[in-house]
């Protein structure tokens, strides 16, 4: 298939593009539903204000618009830069990645109006209604052939270990989305609720972690300037995400309606992913050792390390929450909402805001608008989120407490809630932090393309060593 009328990247430079509006959205949306959380009346103008503007669907559209409009695009645009770099050949296909693109866009914007009026699957994370996940999997297959045809034309026969990453999520991405998504729409009771949270987790585990960490496996040597510690690490960490993590979707349900083995079946694996997360951590302390002073010169560095640590807290948070004692007292509180952002946005967006900074100029032959923008980019996004993180992990302490005191019913229940209140406004202004940052990032990416200084023609990628 031709692409002699399409330049090299287009596809990735698209998914970055446009994913910014959908962040953007998706931040809007956040700080309505977070407001809203503060004050429940809020743009309760009139009737049909009220109809559309409620909690329950605002929630599904920001949750959804952040995951498939913002953070798996962002990813998609990480396979569609690092994987012609990493083999060293161009994109099977520029033509059929540009139509994936604005095929998934078009669908998720139909996806969007239909949840907005109220067309959605009572399910969390799967509200999409079939209609909308038939599409979404064809176009994921598309990009899957596409990026597959790539690889198997790679002139460098070495696959580097983020290859592996990557190929990894391409088998599971579609997967997990063909079980999550179908089956649980026609399902009731346990066999739908233990399908459901095997989807939540999992599209946290085996896709965002696998392309998040691959990303990291890219970045980390370019930005440092040091080869990966271990590759053999790397490929244990690798081989134990499919091992483990795809079975810890039954620890969402411990201490609910499941049998007591099926609690232990999630239970366990959860525990036993601090072995992918060790390895990832051992290989980063290796190779940034004597290099450490960059992060200071290096914001791109600054990102992605930031995001990195985040991710090692939220997999250990995982597991320790994940155990029955503390479970019965955070389970279904608002300690889950801040656990749920830790890996999202503290870790794998600030990863993927990395993976932007550095490709973007390289794509477009343009050097970054501005690096002020940048930082203001990063303290922005971080202190917003350690506001609104701990907000949401200390509210869910009172919460489940106050709860496991007995105070589940009447007054002594809406007196938990009103003792919240504070923690909800501090949510709201840890949001609204984060999405000034996100401003920045947008207005930056925008002037970058637009205004940005040339930048001398180079390799997309030196050779990795």
């Amino acid at each position: 298939m031709s692409t002699a009328t399409i330049r090299p990247y287009t596809t990735s430079k698209l998914f970055m593009y446009t994913s910014i509006v959908w962040l953007l959205i998706g931040m809007v949306v956040a700080l309505l539903v977070a407001v809203k959380s503060v004050n429940p009346d809020f743009l309760a103008i009139n009737r049909w204000w009220q109809e559309y503007f409620t909690y329950g669907r605002l929630r599904p559209i920001h949750t959804n618009t952040v995951l498939f409009g913002w953070l798996t695009p962002a990813f998609f645009a990480m396979w569609f830069y690092i994987v012609p770099v990493l083999t060293k050949a161009p994109l099977y296909s520029e033509r059929l990645g540009v139509f994936t693109v604005w095929a998934w866009n078009v669908v998720y914007a139909i996806g969007m109006v239909m949840l907005f009026l109220g067309r959605q699957v009572p399910v969390e994370y799967s509200e999409m209604p079939l209609v909308i996940d038939i599409p979404i999997i064809l176009i994921t297959g598309l990009m899957v052939y596409n990026l597959a045809r790539t690889i198997m034309n790679r002139k460098e026969r070495i696959l580097y270990v983020t290859l592996w990453y990557f190929l990894g999520t391409m088998v599971w991405l579609p997967m997990i989305y063909i079980v999550g998504n179908i089956p649980g729409a026609y399902l009731s009771g346990i066999g739908q609720a233990s399908i459901a949270y095997t989807w939540v987790h999992n599209i946290i585990g085996m896709w965002f972690t696998p392309a998040g960490v691959g990303t990291i496996y890219f970045l980390m040597p370019k930005l440092s300037g040091k080869p990966i510690y271990s590759h053999k690490l790397s490929l244990i960490g690798f081989w134990t995400i499919g091992a483990f993590y795809i079975w810890n979707g039954p620890h969402h349900l411990v201490n609910g309606p499941i049998p007591l083995w099926l609690m232990k079946a999630g239970i366990i694996p959860s525990v036993l992913l601090i072995i992918p997360v060790w390895t990832v951590l051992a290989n980063v302390i290796g190779t940034m050792k004597g290099a450490w002073h960059k992060i200071s010169e290096n914001i791109e560095l600054k990102f992605m390390m930031t995001g990195t640590l985040f991710y090692f807290l939220a997999c250990i948070q995982g597991p320790f929450q994940a155990l029955m004692g503390p479970n019965a007292i955070l389970h279904f509180t608002y300690w889950t909402v801040g656990h749920a952002h830790l890996p999202l946005f503290a870790g794998f967006s600030l990863v993927a805001f990395a993976g932007y900074y550095y490709a973007l100029p390289r794509i477009i032959g343009r050097q970054i608008y501005s690096r002020s923008l940048m930082n203001w980019h990063y303290w922005f996004s971080v202190v917003g989120f350690l506001i609104f993180g701990f907000a949401m992990w200390l509210a869910g302490i009172l919460q489940g407490f106050g709860w496991m005191d007995g105070n589940q019913v009447g007054a002594a229940f809406v007196k938990v809630l009103e003792s919240l209140h504070m923690y909800l406004i501090a949510r709201a202004i840890g949001g609204t932090f984060m999405f000034l940052g996100q401003i920045a990032f947008a207005w930056n990416i925008y002037k970058t393309a637009t205004a940005g200084k040339q930048a001398e023609a180079e390799e997309p990628m030196p050779v990795l060593q």
